[in-house]
């Protein structure tokens, strides 16, 4: 890294941490919050430099001691907040640890691809702990050297991350990038969006183009991100309702109060032998109840016997039929 770089690179980090510690110290308002988004959206840099500080905080307990206090006013010259030399320091750390790093990636071998087949599952286990689930049909690309930076290529995958707060665990995956603050959550992809399911601690779910300005969350347990291309929703729910959804890791799909069409297209995830309904009076049907994922047979039995349908069977598929 030049001279220059990194004098760059140092001006970002301290004009991040500043920004963490205003979020953290000051009693926000939306303006703040509008003026942060303008400078997360100038830059993917800007962005990535937000997310170290904001580990590198949590990091120091200081947000968690703080909780519990009343929020403070902003001084009038916040130019000479006393804090000012706290994140001074930790981003210039910040910044030689990422050089170091950066470093020594470009040296390493290069990346290793897991994959699984249609009703395959496979746990990968990293050398800092973290523990990788890949589900049916999916791909992940896993670098070699000490940047924690994996890339979701295809599929879902649980993710049980070794909290490291001066090296934060990403995924990259459909054009977003999550970052693990602590972090037990599931990324499923599709062709046209992310989904982001929080089950321990919390995430950072931003686009991976910085300037796609207001598509930034930060996820809690419960929370279920869906990014697309044009905008990044959150639902939040009650965290049993995504500890259900995790079911796959113990080989069972869940519904409730769920479209028959919506099933069969989960079942066709892990079965070679597809499911199909042509009649879109069944498709709308609501089915509930707990099914073994890779026994589409039985769970047609089993529809057919509560709805009184009829079974239509070939080489490559099985058809529900009134």
């Amino acid at each position: 890294m030049s001279e220059a770089e990194t004098t760059n690179a140092t001006a970002t980090d301290l004009a991040a941490a500043d920004w963490v510690q205003r979020r953290h110290l000051w009693a926000w308002t939306q303006s703040d919050q509008s003026e942060l988004d303008a400078w997360l959206g100038e830059a993917e840099a800007n962005h990535i430099a937000y997310l170290r500080q904001t580990a590198v905080w949590n990091a120091a307990g200081r947000l968690s001691a703080l909780r519990h206090q009343p929020m403070r006013i902003a001084p009038a010259h916040p130019e000479k907040r006393p804090y000012f030399k706290f994140a001074a320091i930790a981003a210039a750390t910040v910044v030689v640890a990422a050089s170091l790093a950066g470093r020594a990636y470009f040296k390493t071998p290069a990346d290793t691809t897991y994959v699984t087949s249609i009703g395959g599952h496979k746990i990968i286990t990293l050398a800092d702990g973290t523990q990788i689930e890949l589900n049916t049909d999916s791909a992940l690309q896993v670098g070699a050297g000490p940047v924690r930076h994996v890339r979701l290529l295809r599929g879902e995958a649980f993710f049980d991350v070794h909290h490291d707060g001066a090296n934060p665990f990403a995924v990259t995956a459909g054009g977003y990038r999550i970052t693990d603050i602590g972090t037990k959550f599931s990324i499923r992809t599709s062709a046209n969006a992310v989904k982001v399911s929080l089950l321990e601690g919390s995430a950072v779910v931003a686009p991976l183009n910085g300037h796609q300005v207001g598509k930034s969350a930060l996820l809690m347990p419960g929370d279920v991100a869906i990014a697309s291309a044009d905008k990044l929703t959150v639902d939040k729910g009650p965290v049993a309702n995504v500890a259900t959804s995790l079911g796959w890791r113990r080989g069972v799909l869940t519904f409730k109060d769920t479209e028959l069409a919506q099933a069969v297209q989960e079942f066709n995830r892990y079965n070679a032998r597809k499911l199909k309904i042509e009649d879109p009076l069944v498709g709308h049907l609501k089915i509930n109840g707990t099914f073994q994922a890779e026994n589409a047979d039985l769970f047609a039995s089993s529809v057919q016997e509560l709805f009184g349908l009829r079974i239509s069977k070939n080489t490559n598929e099985t058809t529900l039929l009134r």
